[in-house]
């Protein structure tokens, strides 16, 4: 089996007064990197982003269960078991399960390949072993993911459908390479789920939509997806805590070029160690 170094770090946006990103890790059974979301406009999401990261990590064996065919049929079936725990536990204690619209990104290392899924938007980086870095951005239609917390309610789900326009269309992909962007269009609730072998991919990094708000803010330009991915996986070392030190010192970077996440940021990251 291979070493992995894993780490992830999450931090708040300029333009918010309280950080709705939850990002969990661990290394039983296997390593883990769980990371959510909470929506802005729904009053409490940053606690149901920690019920719903929590309610991930009890289920995640539920998914190593199956071949990455079967999981991507399961998908939903695998959101659905996960939302509705969280839901009992936001019950349980006196608030509304409004609070878990947020999404959520589930990834892990099985030894040989990492392996995510993503419920609503999100970005995945990926350093090849020839150093190319790639980049996957997923995005929905208005701004507006489709999350778990919908499932739980089907005139939410119903509305969602309509507030979207064309729901066959109403998820975008975008994946950016050193010779070009990619854009497809997919139907909203077409299952995201990756796997990536370590041998060809080394370093994988899974994080929330806060990775790409990161803002000039003279000009209103945001930066690029691969410039953001090369600084960011430029590990200098992998010891404790590895990605908190890299995110930070990229900030305070781009801070002083007056460049700044205007989004909270979830960041997990899995290197093969040599």
């Amino acid at each position: 089996m291979m070493m992995i170094a894993f780490d992830s770090y999450y931090t708040i946006g300029k333009l918010h007064w309280f950080c709705e990103d939850y990002v969990r890790q661990g290394g039983q059974p296997f390593p883990y990197i769980i990371l959510a979301d909470g929506c802005s406009a729904a009053p409490g999401s940053d606690l149901g982003a920690r019920l719903l990261v929590l309610s991930a990590c009890r289920l995640l064996t539920r998914f190593v269960s199956y071949s990455q065919v079967e999981r991507a049929a399961r998908h939903w079936s695998l959101g659905q078991r996960i939302i509705r725990r969280a839901a009992r536990q936001a019950r349980d204690l006196g608030v509304d399960t409004a609070v878990l619209d947020a999404t959520l990104l589930i990834a892990w290392c099985d030894g040989e390949s990492i392996h995510i899924h993503l419920y609503g938007d999100g970005c995945i980086v990926t350093r090849q072993t020839d150093g190319t870095v790639r980049a996957i951005q997923i995005e929905y239609a208005e701004n507006a993911p489709f999350y778990l917390s919908y499932l739980l309610d089907a005139e939410r789900c119903a509305f969602y459908r309509e507030a979207v326009g064309d729901s066959l269309a109403a998820q975008c992909v975008h994946e950016f390479g050193e010779t070009g962007t990619t854009i497809r269009q997919i139907p909203f609730d077409t299952p995201i789920v990756y796997s990536f072998d370590l041998a060809a991919f080394p370093t994988v990094a899974v994080a929330t939509d806060g990775l790409h708000s990161l803002m000039n803010i003279e000009t209103g330009k945001r930066l690029n997806m691969l410039e953001i991915g090369r600084q960011v996986l430029d590990f200098p070392d992998f010891e404790a805590n590895f990605v908190k030190r890299r995110m930070c010192d990229v900030l305070v970077g781009y801070g002083q070029q007056k460049v700044f996440n205007l989004d909270d940021i979830g960041l997990g990251v899995f290197v093969r160690m040599r």
